[in-house]
């Protein structure tokens, strides 16, 4: 790999016990870790301190919050995407990950061939499998996932889940995919500007809106066909934002009033692309997004 493969990791992190250990992983298993920078919203209480080596990972900025003033999830996507410098790729992340060795290597070889292929913007996303803490490294998961549809909230599809790929080992190239995970997206480093991160969309939902926002400005999404990495689904190491700020609800009320707006062709601030339609995403996924 040469230095035009630099990539932006944006990670926000609340509260979390693993990212120390997400960190060290994510530099220890890439290929060039010389090519990463990452930007990291860590939203903590004053008694929670990282280690001294994390602020000397090579390219890494930790932006230090007190977790009182957060305002969710998306409001520090937002803070980290604003540190975007112009690299070349953008890797989107959660703070409670794994690895796979070189895994930098293969995520842009999956691109390029779907460049390759004719894709003018591949992104690629998922839900990746699981790990759990305490029995590393063991209990991870071994297959790669797809996502569908999973609830709705007041008639607005906010929900997704996932399974299995079928007969992936078979695949020679990522799988055409309809959904976005905020937990793992990596594409071009103009999606920065493409699709700014909007604090008024608060959490759930979020993944919907990013997905539809991206789509319409003409990314094509596409789930890994081999393992990239593993996330953590248990809580247990974290404490959510809404367990902290009692106005969450209200936030999530405001964020389904918007994603209602946007998704009938109301009035909105939250802004989409010109390559394609709300109309035309909901015919891929086959769903309407709000009933």
């Amino acid at each position: 790999m040469s230095a035009d493969t630099r990539i932006f990791v944006q990670i926000p992190a609340y509260r979390d016990a693993e990212l120390p250990a997400t960190l060290r992983h994510l530099y220890r298993k890439a290929k060039r870790p010389d090519l990463l920078r990452t930007c990291v919203v860590w939203q903590h209480e004053r008694d929670e301190l990282l280690p001294r080596d994390l602020r000397e990972l090579p390219g890494v900025e930790i932006i230090d919050i007190p977790a009182e003033q957060s305002k969710g999830c998306n409001w520090a996507r937002a803070i980290a995407q604003r540190h975007w410098n112009g690299e070349p790729f953008t890797l989107l992340l959660d703070s409670h990950h794994r690895f796979v060795r070189n895994w930098d290597e293969l995520l842009l070889a999956m691109y390029r061939n779907l460049s390759d292929d004719g894709v003018t913007r591949p992104l690629l996303t998922g839900y990746l499998p699981a790990y759990k803490p305490d029995s590393e490294p063991g209990g991870r998961g071994k297959r790669p996932y797809m996502m569908a549809p999973l609830s709705r909230d007041e008639g607005v599809l906010t929900r997704l889940t996932s399974y299995p790929i079928p007969f992936w080992t078979t695949l020679s190239e990522p799988l055409p995919a309809e959904f976005l995970s905020l937990h793992f997206v990596f594409t071009a480093g103009e999606f920065n500007k493409d699709v700014v991160f909007d604090p008024r969309i608060y959490f759930f939902g979020d993944e919907l809106v990013t997905g539809l926002r991206a789509f319409t400005h003409g990314y094509d999404m596409f789930h890994p066909h081999r393992i990239i990495g593993w996330h953590c689904y248990d809580r247990g190491r974290r404490v959510p934002h809404w367990d902290d700020h009692a106005d969450w609800q209200t936030q999530h009320k405001r964020s389904l009033a918007l994603m209602r707006d946007l998704y009938t062709g109301q009035p909105t601030p939250i802004g989409l692309g010109d390559v394609r339609t709300v109309r035309d995403y909901q015919e891929l996924i086959l769903t309407e997004l709000v009933i």
